[in-house]
């Protein structure tokens, strides 16, 4: 008992460092898709380094749900790569230690991970997006951030280039002038003495109201100039073109709680509405953080191999086992979200495949099957590695 006991605390203390370096390694290259598109609003349109990072914040827990399976993959993956490189399975082996005891340890890292992704899927995801939506629309309602400065050409809206000749405050704007392109075909300029901004709490919209004006189209031919005056006039400015990312206008049921999500679909079902993108974000929500279970334990038998092939090619399987799994849930999702197939069958028909393939590779490594999958897959990575090397080092002579 206390050997077994032993064994737990050792693998467990194995898979944390790779889980949480490779958590760190996908939360920076999330991250940093978000960063240039961040580093802007800072710069051009002087938005406080505090709101940036509420923004982060914001949206943590949604790489969160995507990165811990990940990670834990390539800890179970690596960590007993590196146990089969050191001989250290066959020393388990011969000291009669099963491969079931082996992964006990990482069952329950798998627990962990599942608790911790379901925490932040039905908890905190939505909460998140809800509350990052209300950020990005009290950083909108700022001049900073609106990007409309006195006497400075602005095109922070698609297709729209806007000038200011005084701007007091959001509710005394002078001078205006308006280049709307949106409508490549019908492009027209609007000049009006005076405006506001008007922010929308509860729809999420900025309109800019405006006040004795007129709206010049350009001409068609030589001998037509359209000219229409108006003593009242608002724009509607899609704020969500020039925030970092796209969505709907008002509360969208990605914002929804676990809660209210379920009775939405219940109040929709009633009327006889269709409820699939409804009931995809509810499945998502789920079956994502058990997925964690699954991925964890194909992990472990998938990372022994007989040669030593090292960490490296037990990332490299990491890494094609989660691309597999995101493929088919990614594809399942675009067919739910249609009506082609069930939501249901959507996200729990590739659980269910994965953990077939889960149980099918414990067994074999627990009756010493071996059918040499890692070794074949570490193989072609080597293989391939070596062939982009004699490639590049005759063109680098050269």
């Amino acid at each position: 008992m206390a050997s077994a006991k032993i064994l737990d605390r050792y693998i467990f203390r194995e898979m944390l460092p790779w889980f949480f370096l490779s958590m760190t390694v996908l939360l920076l290259v999330l991250f940093l898709q978000k960063l240039f598109k961040l580093a802007d609003l800072v710069v051009s349109k002087g938005a406080s380094l505090l709101s940036i990072i509420k923004v982060f914040a914001y949206v943590m827990p949604s790489f969160l749900v995507i990165t811990i399976p990940m990670s834990l993959v390539v800890a179970s993956v690596t960590t007993f790569a590196r146990l089969s490189a050191d001989s250290e399975i066959t020393a388990m082996k011969a000291s009669r230690i099963s491969l079931y005891s082996m992964i006990r340890p990482v069952f329950f890292f798998a627990l962990a991970c599942f608790a911790l992704t379901a925490t932040t899927s039905l908890l905190l995801v939505p909460g998140a997006d809800a509350a990052l939506k209300a950020h990005l629309f009290n950083m909108v309602k700022s001049r900073a951030m609106v990007g409309i400065e006195p006497g400075v050409f602005t095109s922070t809206f698609d297709g729209m280039v806007i000038y200011v000749d005084k701007m007091k405050s959001l509710d005394k704007i002078e001078g205006i002038f308006i280049s709307d392109e949106r409508s490549a075909k019908e492009p027209y300029a609007i000049v009006a003495k005076r405006g506001n901004l008007i922010a929308d709490p509860q729809s999420l919209n900025v309109t800019l109201a405006m006040q004795e004006g007129s709206i010049h189209v350009p001409p068609k031919d030589e001998h037509t100039y359209t000219l229409m005056g108006f003593d009242a006039a608002r724009l509607y400015l899609d704020i969500n073109s020039a925030l970092v990312q796209k969505g709907k206008s008002g509360k969208g049921y990605e914002e929804y709680g676990s809660v209210e999500l379920i009775q939405e679909i219940g109040r929709l079902r009633k009327e006889g509405k269709p409820t699939y993108s409804l009931e995809t974000e509810l499945h998502k929500r789920l079956s994502i953080p058990f997925a964690c279970l699954i991925l964890g334990l194909i992990g472990a038998p998938l990372g022994i191999r007989r040669n030593r092939s090292g960490k490296s090619a037990g990332v490299a399987v990491a890494l094609l086992v989660f691309l597999v799994y995101y493929i088919v849930l990614g594809s399942s999702t675009n067919l739910a979200e249609t009506g082609t197939i069930r939501p249901a069958l959507a996200f729990w028909v590739p659980n269910c495949l994965m953990a077939f393939a889960a149980g099918i590779f414990v067994m074999i490594k627990g009756r010493e099957t071996n059918f040499n999958l890692g070794s074949r897959i570490s193989m072609q990575y080597y293989d391939l590695k070596n062939r982009i090397r004699t490639i590049v080092k005759p063109s680098m002579r050269k």
